[in-house]
């Protein structure tokens, strides 16, 4: 399966203008107080809001299973973790207010929709735990998602280097004013757009969202993560575990398949009305789960 980058199949896209950071450009038409908040609301962890909602994921089991039997037997099947990475890609294609965030107390949009996703080595107490960072296209369907997802999850469960866990090997052997200054350098290059390139495929905290599947781990009753305050990432999403579920319905007791969401995010980058929203669209697609076969024709630019 591969992906079609012949951009006259892909939706148009804002393009890199002069004076644009590398991640991001700076939203100018915003209301004059949303202008204020960031320097009202100094901190991430200080302006999150916090939500939990608990989801119908009976459609999406048998998307799944629909999928799945259209593979040959040796073809990779189409599993959970793409389906909720989709899903989050589109709601931000579609949502672009989620997609910003705060730099040098400034209002910024993301160029590419950048994913953080933890890959566990091994399912075990001494099992590794690695952090990537995959950039989507705001038009991606599911096969685009499978496609860049499946090998660097592969990657990093069959290689034995690790970039990130490496780098900070070395890193936390360095004396303790050495690290805290090099952090401090860190915070100010992001606050400034120059962030250095070496820095960039290792940092999660530079992205989009930060998604943690726990359902990977049997958990279903999720929890809410915290925002990390260095990097720039404003949303933080825990995906609990596929369950079955009898709840009450205008039918009476119905047996379901259910999945519960934790979400954190900055408050400072749009109101709580524009989350809620995004979220009964996400629900949407949760129902209706076919439409991520499809790459969007076109979606909202954020000026």
């Amino acid at each position: 399966m591969s992906l079609d980058n012949n951009n006259s199949s892909r939706a148009n896209k804002r393009e890199k203008q002069k004076g644009d950071r590398w991640d991001g450009y700076e939203v100018k038409d915003i209301d004059p107080f949303q202008k204020l908040i960031p320097f009202l609301m100094k901190t991430r962890t200080g302006s999150s809001n916090y939500f939990k909602e608990t989801y119908d994921a009976t459609e999406i089991v048998k998307y799944l299973n629909r999928k799945n039997k259209e593979l040959d037997s040796e073809e990779i099947k189409y599993n959970y973790n793409q389906f909720f990475i989709a899903a989050i890609v589109r709601i931000f294609a579609l949502r672009p207010h989620l997609n910003r965030f705060i730099a040098g107390k400034k209002i910024y949009q993301r160029h590419n929709i950048d994913v953080a996703y933890v890959i566990k080595k091994e399912y075990s107490d001494e099992g590794e735990e690695s952090v990537v960072v995959s950039s989507f296209e705001r038009d991606s369907n599911i096969d685009d998602i499978k496609t860049i997802v499946n090998p660097v999850i592969k990657g990093v469960k069959t290689e034995e280097s690790d970039d990130t866990g490496d780098f900070i090997n070395s890193f936390v052997k360095l004396p303790n004013f050495i690290i805290t200054f090099f952090m401090w350098i860190l915070d100010k290059l992001t606050d400034n757009g120059h962030y250095p390139d070496f820095m960039k495929p290792i940092d999660p905290m530079q992205s989009s969202v930060f998604i943690s599947n726990l359902g990977s781990l049997g958990l279903s009753n999720v929890p809410i993560h915290h925002l990390y305050d260095r990097g720039t990432s404003s949303l933080f999403i825990t995906v609990g575990q596929v369950h079955k579920k009898t709840v009450i319905t205008d039918k009476g007791p119905e047996e379901k398949y259910m999945v519960e969401l934790g979400i954190t995010m900055d408050e400072r980058i749009t109101d709580g009305y524009y989350l809620i929203q995004s979220l009964k669209l996400l629900n949407d697609i949760f129902e209706n789960p076919d439409q991520l076969n499809e790459r969007l024709k076109e979606y909202p630019i954020d000026s």
